[in-house]
């Protein structure tokens, strides 16, 4: 449904330092293992004089397709005051026939960490998700870019109230008239959506986490790390059509005066931007992470952990939608690339399904297992590998496993390099290379990375991404 688009689940999420060597479980210390590993916050940091770590606005974004292209990217999907002409729209639903995108925003508003040799150490995380995930089958492809001028709807209603029949070559005059597509056949939803998902999320988590070693001698240490959030469950758009049964759920913050009747804003509801700084939550839930850790004679790491064991109940603004037959469409499809902003096409009652207002629902929250293993060779080099599998289903989740492998080098004191390989995901295999400056030995640390070099250098199969962090610091 809306091409698979993901403000996608990443799986080292928004820490700039990960994101160009691919892996981060036996990696990551102090706040930046909070949501990857908590076991790690045991870990005696690199920087052995540093005891206190905080950083501000550390954050990444990506977008990714096997629809269109990199220059499609940034010339249509980016650009939001590019439209499609009639034809354009026709190729485009032949370009995400079972294809799609991805995409996610993560920021981490403010972390935190300390640790004590004696009682291990703590850390506190505030961030945001936002991911969308979709990908569409080959008819559910057509409705959505070409709408009610699809084949399937053998019917026009014009905005005068007459009724003509839908055939290949209506005048631009007519086509501007259109208000309503009706098919004669009409067919069930699970048939026409068959094979594409929407998925969309947006989180807001507050992590408190720990972790100390049980054992620590020169041949062996072992750690224990656990992490407890709370989470205001800003938005959740779930639609899919599999076994034969199509299905919509949705929640939306009140904040954005969304209403899936009529697709439009309320006149009274805030500004989009005071909406985003501080949203009316639509659920809240609780969340667990547990991981494990171990170093062998002071060179190999292993790590292992399960995140996001919990549920949220949603309770403000929700809907739900079942299996039925489509018999007709208000849309003229999508305008352009621009799948966020094209949402209504799925969640209003103008597009595919149609919505009822239903009860609080409790949901799981998406659920990941990792598993790593990594190699400290020397002071400057470090290397390692990761999988990351998802235990579910759920909006904002991996649509599968995901690995990596990579490494640090650090050639000088105050430059290391990142890079790697990584595959699995929804993703093809990419490239990721990163760039981080240590200055006053890990006082403070600012760098950029991006998920893959190689989007630079070909057209096909592109990740437009970008990690940062300026506000790292540690005392």
């Amino acid at each position: 449904m809306a091409a698979s688009f993901t403000l996608f689940s990443q799986t080292e999420m928004s820490v700039f330092t990960a994101t160009g060597r691919a892996a981060s479980t036996t990696f990551v210390e102090d706040y930046q293992a909070v949501g990857i590993n908590p076991a790690n916050l045991g870990w005696k940091w690199r920087h052995g004089n540093k005891h206190v770590a905080v950083g501000l606005l550390e954050g990444s974004y990506s977008v990714s397709s096997d629809a269109i292209n990199r220059s499609d990217i940034r010339e249509r999907l980016l650009n939001t005051n590019f439209s499609f002409t009639e034809a354009e729209k026709e190729t485009a639903g032949r370009q995400f026939a079972d294809a799609g995108a991805m995409a996610h925003v993560d920021l981490m508003l403010f972390g935190a960490a300390v640790t004590s040799e004696k009682l291990g150490g703590f850390a506190f995380q505030l961030r945001d998700r936002m991911q969308v995930s979709s990908r569409f089958g080959p008819l559910t492809a057509e409705l959505a870019f070409v709408g009610f001028r699809s084949d399937y709807f053998n019917l026009l209603v014009l905005v005068t109230g007459d009724t003509i029949p839908n055939y290949q070559n209506l005048s631009p005059d007519s086509i501007a008239l259109i208000a309503l597509g009706i098919a004669a056949q009409p067919q069930l939803l699970s048939k026409v959506l068959d094979g594409s998902h929407l998925r969309a999320s947006w989180y807001r988590e507050f992590n408190f986490s720990y972790g100390r070693h049980l054992v620590r001698n020169d041949d062996l240490e072992v750690d224990f790390g656990i992490g407890l959030k709370y989470l205001l469950g800003i938005g959740i758009v779930d639609i899919s059509s599999r076994d034969g049964k199509a299905t919509g759920f949705m929640a939306i913050t009140p904040s954005l005066g969304f209403d899936p009747e009529s697709g439009e804003r309320r006149a009274d509801a805030p500004s989009i931007g005071s909406s985003i700084a501080s949203p009316t939550p639509a659920g809240t839930g609780f969340g667990v992470d547990i991981g494990m850790a171990m170093i062998i004679g002071k060179k190999w790491k292993i790590g292992a952990s399960v995140c996001n064991l919990g549920s949220i109940t949603w309770t403000g603004n929700v809907y739900t939608a079942g299996d039925g037959s489509l018999l007709d469409m208000a849309s003229n499809g999508l305008e352009n690339y621009d799948i966020i902003n094209g949402l209504e096409d799925f969640v209003t009652n103008t597009g595919f399904l149609k919505w009822e207002s239903g009860k609080r629902t409790k949901r799981p929250l998406p659920s990941s297992a990792r598993f790593g293993v990594g190699l400290l060779a020397g002071e400057r080099i470090e290397v390692g590998a990761e999988v990351v599998a998802p235990l579910n289903q759920e909006p904002g989740n991996l649509e599968r496993a995901a690995f990596g492998i990579g490494g640090d080098i650090r050639p000088v004191p105050w430059i290391q390099l990142s890079t790697g390989i990584s595959a699995g995901g929804g993703y093809a295999m990419k490239v990721p290379v990163g760039l981080t400056f240590i200055v006053g030995g890990g006082t403070w640390e600012a760098g950029f990375a991006s998920r893959d070099v190689v989007t630079f250098f070909t057209q096909r199969n592109p990740t437009l991404s970008l990690s940062m962090g300026f506000l790292r610091f540690r005392i």
